[in-house]
């Protein structure tokens, strides 16, 4: 295969976001369009929870893979098949008018962003480091974000207009098909290969002793967690926790509001735009209180805030016989706290992961924050589902009102933050680590 020459950096990198940009646009639909289109091809909650999950499965399992290889075989046959795949997910996602193709559609999708983010970042790094430009990796994110705006505002007044109607779902992901194949063309052609082999040479000794793989796996493991602090561990059971019941409701989330309070569509978006506005506006600014009042003080209010908001939201639709579905002004209110307690919980959450290391242990700190929190996502959505189905549909807000609270006090009572803090503005998202779904739907 050719490869484009390119000398100058910015050049590649522009034609790497762009391509970036064009494969996200379907994200911003899926969040909050699959528990709709769901309900119209009668999908229960444990199918629309293995939806979710297999998506945050599948970029787990590709991450201690896809890193290692790319060292060993470059970056941009990595990039170009995360793309080919996403634009397979998109045609398995147009005919998804049953459980079945939407599977393939979601495993595909997250085999594709393993590919795609993780090669985005080890490119973006290379071409940083041969311009002597400093750290780009916030533009990547910035992609993800921008491409899912975009294709939101072109799918959603479609699939909003015809209450979701299968032709329409179908046509959408076909347009997003085409963009991302428009997408793979311009990287085929603009995004050169950025990996420079090292030079080998040979080693001065060879061992006496040669150990057996297991043995050396055994090793590698103690040392790491002998590495990481205790106080992290205890952080990361939380984040596991907490990421788990907060995941859990966005299989069920959408669905309760359709089935209990309105099954327009419009107006459920409606309600849920003013924390969307939060998330996307307010994270940087809030995001900057930790550095006044410590870490653990926005984590814990954030965690009790959703935990509150879990527990109000299925006794809303008492109010339904006074103000009608006037009721969804009042949810509309508890979201947007929500993403506000979130968008200066996530922050300093992070950066308390930054405080309790140093520069010797970060990155393997922040491993084990990003792998616990993926975790969460992973279990999460289906054990939603099964809640929802098997107990009550409300039953997944209760349980993660009982895990955020325990989570919140746990964070207070327990948690020690070092006396010396790191600003979180100077805290950076580690490289080769997929950005989340947008929109979080208000939560991690």
């Amino acid at each position: 295969m050719p490869e484009p020459i390119n000398d100058d950096p910015m050049v590649a990198l522009h034609a790497m976001r762009r391509a970036l940009s064009l494969s996200s646009f379907p994200i911003g639909i899926l969040t909050l369009g699959i528990p709709v289109y769901a309900i119209r091809i009668n999908l229960d909650e444990v199918q629309v929870g293995v939806l979710f999950s297999i998506y945050a499965l599948m970029t787990l399992l590709m991450r201690p893979m896809v890193g290692p290889a790319m060292d060993r075989l470059g970056r941009r046959r990595f990039f170009l098949a995360g793309l080919a795949l996403q634009i397979f997910s998109n045609l398995f996602l147009a005919i998804g008018s049953s459980y079945d193709w939407l599977f393939w559609g979601r495993l595909t999708q997250g085999v594709s962003a393993g590919l795609l983010w993780l090669s985005a970042y080890a490119i973006t790094a290379d071409l940083a480091a041969r311009r002597h430009a400093g750290n780009l990796f916030g533009a990547v994110e910035e992609m993800l974000a921008r491409g899912g705006l975009y294709g939101a505002i072109i799918g959603a007044p479609v699939l909003l207009v015809t209450n979701f109607a299968p032709w329409a779902w179908t046509m959408m992901f076909l347009i997003y098909a085409g963009l991302n194949t428009v997408g793979l063309w311009i990287a085929y052609q603009r995004v050169p290969e950025t990996w420079q082999r090292p030079p080998q040479s040979l080693p001065t000794h060879m061992p006496v002793i040669e150990r057996t793989k297991i043995e050396l796996l055994i090793n590698a493991f103690r040392q790491f967690t002998r590495s990481v602090p205790q106080q992290l561990w205890l952080l990361a059971a939380i984040v596991v926790c907490t990421s788990t019941a907060k995941s859990g409701l966005e299989p069920v989330l959408i669905q309760f509001v359709m089935k209990t309070i309105t099954d327009n569509a419009v107006l459920v978006a409606l309600a849920y735009l003013p924390s969307a506005v939060v998330f996307a506006f307010l994270q940087s600014r809030l995001g900057k209180l930790s550095d006044r009042v410590g870490r653990r003080p926005p984590v814990a209010v954030g965690l009790f805030i959703s935990g509150l908001s879990s527990a109000i939201v299925p006794n809303l639709n008492l109010l339904m016989t006074w103000i009608g579905q006037w009721v969804l002004l009042p949810l509309a209110g508890f979201w947007t706290a929500e993403a506000m307690g979130f968008s200066a919980a996530t922050p300093a959450e992070q950066a308390l992961v930054a405080d309790l290391s140093d520069a010797k242990t970060r990155g393997r700190s922040f491993g084990v924050y990003t792998t616990a929190l993926s975790t969460g996502q992973v279990v999460g959505p289906t054990l939603g589902g099964f809640l929802a189905r098997d107990i009550a549909l409300s039953a997944p807000f209760y349980f993660n009102t009982i895990v955020l609270w325990a989570g919140a006090a746990i964070m207070m009572w327990c948690i020690h933050e070092p006396r010396r803090h790191v600003s979180a503005a100077t805290v950076e998202s580690m490289p080769h680590e997929p950005p989340a779904q947008w929109p979080s739907g208000g939560g991690r």
